[in-house]
């Protein structure tokens, strides 16, 4: 399948930034009393040493008060309602006192929120993913949308109400979108964020006023791939571009169904990257080749294909060739939807197959009339669509009819013509 322009996807990276509770500092303690109306201490008490300069004398007078130093340990309490009842019991304002409760939960909750992820996962490249490689892991969404909700539920049973939050619905992406850092040090993620976000902005000011020109954008996918160059090692650069250049993810995408190992995808990548730096094909390049531009590409395109071939063996090549078409692309997609595995995807692809040949009989048959022959082929496409249903079930197979999955069906025989209105009402 020659993709059609275009792939072009904001990778957006979310950095939350820790909100920190400040506990107030302790006030001085208070200067110990003196005896009422300054009288002198009693005689036994030892004298105070001789002031070497004049000193000043402070009185103090006494209240029933009885000054006491404050501990905001006294305060604090791992029970969230008497913490509260004690930040009231110190005259702290409801306003404050839901800042400091709603600070203290969110951390906890931020706590368990990082203990979902578990040991950190190597990023599969070779899998089929979503573009640029933006695994989704409903499995983890549905916890954290059950822990934001429990949070939620403990904030209203302390505070009467839960604060407004914005929905970050792209917390969890972000999140497992670390995964795809992991070949990364730390110290050059920003940087690769930041040329990825100027790729981007450029992208999107290229495409101002309808689709981009090709050409335009090979050029700027080069000028990014230049720059990141000069800012990895040659196999951080690797590892780069199996999760985020335009070849692995049209490979991702193609080779679903072919389900790749690692090792087979990165031999298949390393081709591929060559073949399509050259010629440009991940955005419409080599289209409008022509003469001598047009036979080299072909050739180079044959050159490729043996090669795969070489590598693959051919049994596996054409398990290869077959994930590349579109048609079983879509069959495979429905079968994995349907859970009925990738064995129902090549069953149908097998009755396609039979199916067209069949059609190929009959079409150069010359001892049928015209009538034989639609009539033949009508029967042929109406066995296969009995045949297909079977596999993927009514509901399965209204999905892959809906996802214009059974365009090949008609090529087997051209759906009837709608009647043509009368006239009459």
């Amino acid at each position: 399948m020659n993709p059609k322009v275009l792939l072009i996807i904001s990778l957006i990276i979310n950095v939350a930034l820790g909100a920190a509770l400040m506990k107030p500092a302790a006030p001085a303690p208070a200067p110990a009393p003196t005896a009422p109306g300054g009288a002198a201490k009693p005689a036994d008490a030892p004298a105070p040493p001789a002031p070497a300069a004049k000193t000043r004398v402070v009185t103090q007078v006494l209240t029933n008060t009885v000054a006491q130093k404050f501990d905001w340990n006294a305060v604090e309490s791992a029970d969230y309602k008497q913490y509260i009842a004690n930040l009231r019991a110190i005259g702290c304002p409801e306003e404050t006192i839901r800042d400091i409760i709603t600070a203290d939960v969110n951390k906890l909750y931020e706590a368990k929120r990082k203990e979902l992820a578990g040991p950190k996962k190597k990023f599969e490249f070779w899998k089929p993913a979503a573009l640029m490689g933006a695994v989704a892991d409903p499995e983890r969404t549905e916890k954290e949308r059950a822990l934001n909700k429990e949070k939620r539920a403990l904030l209203t049973q302390l505070l009467g109400s839960a604060p407004d939050e914005k929905p970050d619905l792209l917390a969890s992406t972000a999140t497992q979108l670390e995964a795809m850092f992991d070949f990364l040090p730390t110290e050059k993620r920003s940087k690769v964020f930041e040329l990825m976000q100027d790729m981007q902005a450029k992208m999107q000011k290229a495409m101002k006023g309808g689709a981009p020109d090709p050409e335009d954008m090979r050029k700027l996918m080069k000028e990014s791939e230049t720059a990141m160059a000069g800012l990895l090692t040659p196999e951080e650069m690797l590892d780069y571009n199996l999760r985020f250049s335009m070849t692995a993810n049209i490979m991702r995408m193609q080779l679903a169904g072919f389900e790749p190992t690692e090792q087979e995808f990165l031999d298949l990548f390393k081709k591929r990257k060559a073949y399509d730096d050259e010629y440009g094909l991940a955005f419409g390049g080599g289209l409008n080749l022509k003469g001598e531009e047009k036979a080299k590409q072909e050739a180079a395109k044959k050159a490729l294909d043996d090669d795969i071939k070489a590598q693959l063996g051919d049994a596996r090549y054409a398990e290869f060739k077959r994930g590349e078409d579109f048609a079983f692309q879509a069959m495979y997609r429905t079968a994995d939807r349907e859970g009925l595995g990738k064995e129902a995807a090549v069953k149908v692809y097998d009755m396609k197959k039979a199916a067209e040949d069949q059609a190929k009989q009959i079409r150069t048959d010359q001892t049928l009339s015209s009538e034989q022959r639609a009539a033949a082929l009508r029967g042929i496409r109406e066995e296969t669509e009995r045949a297909v249903k079977g596999v993927f079930g009514e509901k399965g197979y209204a999905t892959y009819e809906r996802n214009n999955g059974t365009f090949w069906l008609n090529g087997l025989s051209p759906d009837p013509a709608a009647p043509k209105p009368t006239g009459k009402r």
